[in-house]
């Protein structure tokens, strides 16, 4: 989930005096890493979300939280592209039957979204039309509780793209990573991130499971619940003992999250 940084993030690079980047980027270094191929359609809440331009592509993640939202990293944009959004998918290229195919009718940042900093890495985005549920397409439901997850948890995540070995994935895939406590993550990230109550960190296994370019906005699951979006994490994916970052779905997030769909019914 981390990404090839554009122009805008060389100075994010710069101001964390590391190789820090994005997730999501111009698109190219898309990766789960030491991952597998997950089960089609045994992640029915999972949205391939594809910026095109003339001359590129990038993509991100989501999760499909009502039949016409899904929830996603701030940060998955691209200025002048045509998105879109498909829902049922498991080849992240082929044509598959059952799968729903949406443009997009809003694009909302959380208000205090920073692009340098990326703090309030969340964005929803409002579907043209609303999807048809059913055993290929469900509703990934939203947190009841905000209790902080203990270190060692064992969480999952999923996404598109290119595997470990640097060819490119067709398919979904997936990987289970642990949970970092915010002081050791705070002393692996020291003066480049401050890490608030509002981030949850990861740590790339002893196998070099992470998440890379491309994976940003997708889901964090801990212990069945939806508990964070993929937001960032260091250049160079899959160094064992780095540390990933994601948004933690927080009691105020959900407040911004219900109160913007109820404005935008």
């Amino acid at each position: 989930m981390k990404i090839i940084c554009s122009s805008a993030m060389k100075g994010f690079l710069v101001l964390l005096l590391s190789a820090a980047c994005l997730l999501a980027s111009e698109g190219k270094r898309v990766k789960i890493i030491n991952g597998n191929e997950a089960t089609p359609h045994s992640r029915p809440y999972m949205a391939l979300i594809i910026f095109e331009t003339e001359i590129d592509e990038m993509i991100c993640g989501g999760s499909l939280i009502t039949p016409n939202w899904i929830l996603t990293a701030g940060h998955c944009q691209k200025r002048g592209s045509i998105a879109t959004v498909i829902l049922g998918a498991h080849s992240r290229e082929a044509y598959e039957k059952g799968i729903q195919k949406f443009y997009i009718s809003r694009s909302i940042q959380h208000p205090k979204y920073n692009s340098s900093t990326l703090k309030n890495d969340l964005r929803l985005i409002r579907l043209r039309g609303k999807a048809r549920l059913g055993k290929k397409i469900k509703l990934l439901p939203l947190p009841e509780k905000f209790e902080q997850i203990e270190e060692g948890t064992v969480c999952e995540t999923a996404g598109w793209g290119r595997t470990e070995k640097k060819e490119e994935a067709q398919f979904l895939r997936e990987v289970n990573i642990t949970i970092l406590n915010q002081e050791k993550c705070q002393k692996h990230w020291n003066s480049r991130v401050e890490i608030t109550n509002n981030l949850i960190c990861t740590n790339v296994g002893p196998k070099g499971q992470d998440t890379c370019t491309g994976d940003s906005g997708g889901p964090l699951i801990c212990n069945g619940a939806f508990i964070g979006v993929t937001s960032f994490g260091e250049t160079v994916c899959g160094r064992p003992n780095d540390a990933s970052i994601f948004t933690r779905l927080t009691e105020e997030y959900m407040g911004w999250i219900n109160s913007t769909i109820a404005a935008h019914i």
